[in-house]
């Protein structure tokens, strides 16, 4: 019998007819531009020629169409880039300290840069990591910060104690590690500048005269701060500090056991680890971990140092152990011991972790309150300043607004002022003033005490524009499995 087609088959093949018939494709395969740039939207070939024109223009007013380091500025601005990108633009082009770059060799950076990178974050490590590397680590910030110190307005001061330049920028790198580097290679990716907020405070370099407006990596304050805690503690002033010297710091009240831990090696690794030392980059992130427990980075590095058996849970072994320390001090001090059940009972409530007594990475990141958790364990000034409080009072306040201050920023404020009085003080006790006396611009009285710091100490190796090192910080990338 003849094969008969159905009417869907009569439908089918009638529209596909008129589809041809109106010289137009299906629907399904018709062209859709793309809309999504995970990496950012290409430039235009006519975008590309407007910067170089505009590049142009400018080398056009300099003699001898030369442009050293001191004229990158305008000419960074014109290639559509921030301003305090000027120095990693003059390198990649072929630029030396005390050398040149031409227009011929600028645009042909340039070419590459917009043709093959489409964001901030991927044009910067283009511009910044070494040839053929994908990631950036230490050394690679260096020339850029050293470049913020030689020509940031709020930085003319430290112009006249170079002695100073490379502590200012071992620690704007160190924060940036600690801030950027969530992985904990020592070695920044392209997601991770990504994820941070780093380039959006590069950028308001420009905007802000004030450094110490600028609080995360660049405050001078901080690193006033951060230095001078270091320099306290470091006795014989090599750059290192051992145990008893930690031990030391805000009158002992960290625990030896915990002390123990962080010169173990539980949170350095690789090059920088040297036993029984701890380099003033190390002291860097201790620092900033000890005063705002709550970043995330934080709170890693003292679960790295609670976790003994490095399987990734705190056990209630674990807590016994550090907790006990901190009742035999409590005794010494002639105060009431804390049965070890009531301590846990109330860290359970506090974290509500998933797993009935173990506590987690991920559990501690889901609580508001590791501050009081880790200073339970660890710091027995801070666990006793929280049981004179409510450590359930904002828990409870659901209509009380976040502060938008970091625990790091007030504490580098209150330091900063008491450091910058007590020299104050000193200068007074001195005999240094007389009845008409005024009090120094506080940018001379810092410049003044660095200046007498530096005395005492014999100034850093430097190169020029930039303070280079062959260190690693912080490198877990060849071990296995650290249980996190």
């Amino acid at each position: 019998s003849p094969r008969i087609p159905t009417k869907t088959q009569v439908d089918i093949r009638d529209r596909e007819n008129k589809v041809k018939k109106r010289g137009s494709r299906p629907y399904s395969s018709m062209h859709i531009p793309q809309f999504y740039f995970p990496s950012g939207k290409p430039a235009t070939g006519l975008e590309v020629e407007t910067i170089l024109q505009k590049v142009a223009q400018v080398f056009a007013g300099l003699e001898g169409g030369k442009a050293y380091k001191q004229q990158m500025g305008a000419i960074t601005k014109a290639s559509g880039l921030p301003l305090f990108w000027k120095i990693l633009l003059f390198r990649s082009a072929g630029g030396t300290s005390d050398g040149f770059i031409s227009y011929q060799s600028l645009s042909i950076l340039l070419k590459k840069l917009y043709q093959s990178c489409h964001d901030e974050a991927s044009k910067f490590m283009r511009l910044v990591a070494k040839p053929g590397a994908s990631v950036l680590d230490f050394e690679d910030f260096e020339p850029l910060v050293q470049d913020v110190v030689e020509s940031h307005p709020g930085l003319t001061f430290l112009q006249d104690a170079p002695e100073f330049h490379s502590r200012y920028v071992t620690t704007v790198i160190s924060r940036v590690m600690f801030c950027v580097n969530r992985s904990w290679t020592g070695k920044i990716t392209v997601p991770e500048l990504r994820k941070s907020n780093f380039l959006q405070t590069l950028a308001r370099l420009e905007e802000e005269d004030d450094i110490n407006q600028i609080k995360d990596y660049f405050s001078y304050e901080h690193f006033y701060v951060i230095y001078c805690k270091f320099w306290e503690l470091d006795k014989d002033h090599d750059l290192f500090i051992d145990k008893n010297d930690l031990s030391r710091h805000n009158d002992h009240a960290l625990s030896s056991r915990l002390v123990d831990r962080i010169f173990s090696g539980a949170v350095t690794r690789g090059p920088e680890f040297h036993e029984g030392k701890m380099s003033y980059k190390e002291f860097v992130w201790f620092l900033l971990a000890e005063e705002d427990k709550r970043h995330p980075t934080s709170i890693e590095y003292w679960f790295r140092c609670m976790d003994l058996d490095g399987d990734g849970v705190i056990s209630m072994y674990e807590m016994e152990y550090f907790h006990e320390e901190q009742m035999n001090k409590m005794e010494t001090l002639g105060i009431e011991r804390l049965p070890f059940e009531d301590t846990v009972c109330q860290m359970m409530d506090m974290v509500g972790p998933k797993q009935e007594g173990k506590i987690t990475l991920s559990d501690l990141k889901a609580c508001k309150m590791t501050n009081i958790f880790f200073d339970t364990f660890f710091n027995l000034d801070k666990f006793l300043d929280h049981e004179q409080r409510d450590p359930f009072a904002n828990a409870r306040d659901p209509n009380s607004e976040p502060t938008e201050t970091s625990d790091w920023n007030r504490y580098a404020e209150i330091e900063y002022d008491n450091l910058v009085a007590d020299e104050g003080n000193a200068d007074m006790d001195d005999g240094n003033y007389e009845d008409d006396f005024e009090p120094e611009d506080e940018e001379e009285m810092i410049r003044d005490e660095m200046l007498r710091l530096a005395d005492a100490a014999p100034p850093p190796q430097r190169t020029s524009g930039a303070v280079h090192s062959s260190e690693d910080i912080y490198d877990f990338s060849n071990t296995s499995n650290l249980g996190y």
